[in-house]
């Protein structure tokens, strides 16, 4: 029989903190008080319960509630939203978005004169990824701007594991779930541009040169080019010469969506494989982290640009839904083969049960 639901006990309007120039987070009837505290702590770590001031977050930094909806947002904003934290946070602003560029979660619209950077950046930040995981909303200070952060945006799952699985065992392993995976392809070596490139004008000091002395520098940049390029897939290529076999090289392998679901989809997915760098907190504290490989399942559209929209239209959502399937099962079958840690891409724990 599930758990009860918390609910809010009834307390007084915020207070300390001006509401018309808070962000609040608000989180629908039936939502879990617990979750909010126990997701923020997978993103934070070092959260720290403030009695009667809610979490702290950060040096200045406060997540306060939860309160009634009603209590926080003007009347008759509150809809169908029961639940609200209030962010206490100063604001820090940067760089305004650029002129007509939109962003999956609405933030280049809701701060067009300067977006969120350093601390209140982070806890906007937070703000969105909590409202994502649990089907709410933030309300932005000062224009009142309700964003609603779609769940179906946070497509990639990343696995963390103490162990690794040679290429080969992950590839059958995810045919056998039905996942046709296959190899990229390793690359060739690099021949200099291609002779129909328009090229850009030169500077005014290579234009100078004498037409054999531009030659031998067009040369031997192309040769440093193709060095840099062989140095690189060197350190893809394992011991024996062969792409992801070492003991350690990383691998990546691809699934054609077109391909495998003989459909109009575009894109792939791709498992890439490799030792773990940047870990988030809620995996660094594992006694494998230090030795721990990443498995990366990700999705790449056919155009990143239209995907990066605000509003991508049907045809990028109903592609994405068919990959997030994809991603979905093979970010299961690699937890399962390399008994890892699966996180979403906002940073928060997946039940591995529930992929």
């Amino acid at each position: 029989m599930p758990a009860a639901r918390r609910r809010p006990t009834p307390s007084s309007r915020p207070v300390g903190v001006d509401r018309s120039r808070a962000h609040v987070l608000v989180l629908p009837d039936g939502a879990d008080v617990e979750d909010v505290e126990r997701l923020v702590r997978q993103r934070e770590p070092a959260v720290a319960a403030d009695p009667g001031r809610g979490l702290r977050i950060g040096r200045h930094t406060r997540l306060i509630g939860p309160f009634a909806a009603d209590d926080v947002l003007a009347v008759g904003a509150h809809g169908d939203w029961a639940l609200a934290w209030v962010l206490d946070c100063p604001a820090e602003r940067g760089d305004p978005p650029l002129p007509g560029v939109t962003d999956p979660d609405g933030l280049y619209r809701a701060f067009p004169h300067g977006l969120p950077v350093r601390a209140e950046g982070r806890a906007v930040g937070l703000l969105v990824a909590l409202a994502r995981r649990l089907r709410g909303a933030v309300r932005v200070a000062g224009s009142g701007l309700l964003l609603r952060p779609d769940p179906g945006v946070a497509v990639d799952v990343v696995v963390h594991a103490a162990h690794r699985v040679d290429r080969d065992t992950l590839r059958a392993a995810l045919v056998a779930a039905g996942v046709p995976a296959t190899e990229p392809d390793p690359g060739a070596p690099w021949a200099g541009a291609p002779p129909d490139l328009v090229e850009h004008p030169p500077d005014e000091a290579v234009a100078a040169l004498p037409i054999e002395e531009r030659a031998a520098l067009h040369a031997r940049a192309d040769r440093l080019d193709a060095e840099v390029l062989a140095a690189e897939q060197a350190a893809r290529i394992g011991a024996d010469g062969v792409p992801g076999t070492g003991d350690a090289a990383p691998y990546a392998l691809v699934v054609d969506l077109a391909r495998s679901a003989d459909d109009v989809d575009s894109g792939i997915v791709e498992v890439l494989v490799h030792p773990a760098e940047d870990l988030p907190p809620v995996v660094a504290g594992h006694p494998w982290a230090a030795r721990a490989t990443t498995y990366e399942v990700r999705w790449a559209p056919e155009d990143p640009a239209v995907a990066a929209l605000e509003a991508p239209g049907g045809a990028l959502v109903a592609a994405r839904r068919r990959a997030a399937v994809v991603v979905r099962t093979a970010a299961r079958v690699v937890t399962e083969a390399a008994e890892g840690v699966p996180v979403d891409a906002d940073g928060f724990l997946l039940d591995r049960y529930s992929l």
